[in-house]
């Protein structure tokens, strides 16, 4: 799910719940007959669900969670055009239609006679006259908490509130927690026997015992807790599954908590904490003694000490581990460097300066990274590639993988002439279309329409940026974007080319490798 904009959110939802649509103030039906003009809205029972028409005239499905500055989206219609109105017809078709007539977007539901409403689970459907639902956004969120005596089984399944975390039943492996990337995370331990049946039921009984259970309904795992007050299973946004007493105080867990991603001076790792990748895959604690790091629970990195408690990042840049008197029992050897922070990407630890620059990492085997299989010739890659598909350059510009190794030489060779470059490289297909709103206006018709050459700065349109394929660098020196009178830039027009990069006419800080 996208997080947009803090002003755009309370610009569009704030108005929006304060005007009164036609559907009636705070309803979450739109009957036949009816109709939502731009900045009107629909709102689900409970509040958490908006569904409006904003005055690009797309239509926009937000979860809000009490601050509209912190609106999700959830769903859109599409590119509109401004002054669009929806409107639900006799006929129960539900369309988003232009100020001339044509029309943007439709439920396709005509002779359903049904009306548009807003569920309080985030789905958006048109319901017929006996309730039956003929249309719908498949934008459902499925419940996080399970009150017991309840059971996850069959189409039950529980979602973390942010969705990226899903307890369900698996036809072949039975009960499976997964995460972000689809990994089973947490299932039922097997029994003793080496031929055990699978659980294909997750039952929270009277007597607060979680009880995993085969096809015959015996038990194949139990969590151990019968007795000791819990009343309520709860799937975390960090991915952990959590039994819960009726005050709230976790009674069992299941052990698999995914840890922030970054960790700067203010910040201190000891005891249970940890750090975790998105994808929870990559993990750092300190555990018996030392600082680790751990792939799916296993170790791939230790700092090889006893005796510290406590890791931090120093206000002058370096790594330490502590013992109980404070006293360094390791440290990385980047003192001196103010400003860093420690950071948890999906295939390395990293400690990164304020300016990007990578001081010390801990890699992750290759072999155990999941990714797809990319190009080694720059000439082959034809379309944007995932944030598992890039790599940090040792300068801290993520590229393609098959220009880390020509970028880091041209670096290394300024440097040696006296010139310090820096930059960014990749970008995601969410961070290019941020950029389109924030260079060429915002709507959707300036986000993917606008030539580049008609926004300020020019900015490739989604899917055609050379940094969403990770072929292209905005290159700094001392801290700013290089200009045609720079040493930096006279050095580069000299010299890379021979590391395979050109530049795009007219702006000095862009290198690619096709001069695009």
């Amino acid at each position: 799910m996208r997080r947009v904009g803090a002003t755009v959110v309370a610009a569009v939802l704030a108005s929006a719940l304060a005007v009164p649509a036609a559907a009636g103030p705070g309803e979450d039906v739109l009957r036949p007959g009816e109709q939502l003009a731009p900045g009107q809205a629909l709102l689900a029972a409970g509040g958490g669900h908006v569904l409006v028409v904003q005055p690009d005239g797309a239509l926009g499905l937000y979860a809000v969670t009490g601050d509209v500055t912190d609106a999700i989206v959830r769903w859109s219609s599409g590119r509109g055009v401004a002054g669009a109105t929806l409107v639900a017809d006799a006929s129960g078709d539900v369309r988003l239609v232009a100020p001339d007539g044509a029309v943007l977007w439709s439920t396709g539901t005509v002779g359903s006679g049904g009306a548009l409403r807003l569920r309080d689970d985030g789905e958006v459907v048109v319901e017929a006259a006996d309730g039956t639902a003929v249309w719908g956004s498949g934008t459902a969120l499925a419940p996080s908490v399970l009150v017991g005596p309840g059971r996850i089984a069959g189409d039950v399944v529980l979602s973390s509130p942010d969705g990226r975390h899903l307890l369900h039943v698996d036809p072949d492996s039975g009960v499976q927690l997964r995460g972000p990337d689809g990994t089973v995370r947490w299932a039922p331990p097997a029994g003793d026997g080496a031929e055990a049946d699978p659980a294909v039921a997750l039952e929270l009984r009277a007597d607060g015992n979680l009880v995993a259970v085969d096809a015959d309904g015996d038990p194949v795992w139990r969590s151990r807790t019968a007795g000791r007050g819990a009343v309520s299973l709860l799937l975390q946004d960090d991915g952990n599954l959590v039994l819960l007493g009726a005050d709230g105080a976790p009674v069992w867990d299941a052990g698999r908590p995914i840890g922030p991603s970054g960790l700067d001076a203010t910040g201190a790792l000891a005891g249970e904490a940890s750090l975790g990748s998105p994808s929870g895959h990559l993990g750092v604690r300190v555990t018996a003694g030392a600082l680790v790091a751990t792939w799916d629970g296993a170790p791939i990195w230790s700092s090889s000490t006893v005796g510290g408690v406590t890791a931090r990042v120093q206000e002058d840049g370096d790594l330490v581990l502590l013992d109980a008197a404070g006293a360094a029992v390791w440290r990385s050897g980047t003192a001196g460097r103010p400003g860093a922070r420690l950071v948890v990407e999906e295939s390395a630890v990293l400690l990164v300066a304020p300016n990007g620059e990578v001081l010390w990492q801990v890699a992750v085997p290759e072999a155990l990274v999941p990714t797809g299989v990319q190009p080694t010739d720059c000439d082959d890659v034809d379309g944007p590639v995932a944030a598992g598909d890039v790599v940090r350059t040792r300068s801290g510009i993520v590229v393609h993988p098959c220009l880390a190794e020509a970028l880091d030489a041209m670096v290394a060779a300024a440097r040696a002439d006296g010139i310090e470059l820096h930059g960014g490289g990749w970008r995601s297909p969410e961070q290019q279309v941020a950029l389109r709103r924030a260079h060429c206006g915002p709507s959707d018709a300036d986000v993917y329409d606008k030539p580049a050459s008609a926004c300020r700065p020019s900015t490739a349109r989604p899917g055609s940026s050379r940094h969403e394929r990770g072929l292209a660098v905005d290159l700094t020196s001392g801290g700013r974007s290089l200009t045609a009178g720079s040493a930096a830039y006279a050095w580069l027009v000299e010299h890379a080319g021979a590391y395979g990069l050109e530049n795009l006419p007219g702006e000095p800080w862009h290198w690619s490798v096709d001069g695009s």
